[in-house]
């Protein structure tokens, strides 16, 4: 006989729960990519319009960048 044990259901997670369960996919997802030699993207202060990104590299450097007007286009306004 084999015993099951109940999970709870992502629908019933509070945010705590949920981050605590996705965490470390993504985590191990972001060092994958980086690995493979992309970046991440994000965005902080420095993002003063809607078509600005940081891009962070593996080897730590950072570029503000802004989108262009055909995909995958992006100019680098800072480099840090």
């Amino acid at each position: 006989m084999t015993t099951l044990t109940a999970k709870k259901s992502i629908f019933d997670m509070n945010n705590e729960e949920f981050e605590r369960l996705v965490k470390p996919v993504a985590l191990k997802a972001q060092q994958t990519a980086l690995d493979n030699g992309a970046w991440f993207s994000y965005k902080n202060e420095l993002c003063v319009e809607a078509d600005m990104f940081i891009h962070e590299f593996k080897d730590g450097h950072k570029e503000l960048i802004k989108l262009g007007n055909q995909p995958g286009e992006y100019t680098v306004l800072k480099a840090f």
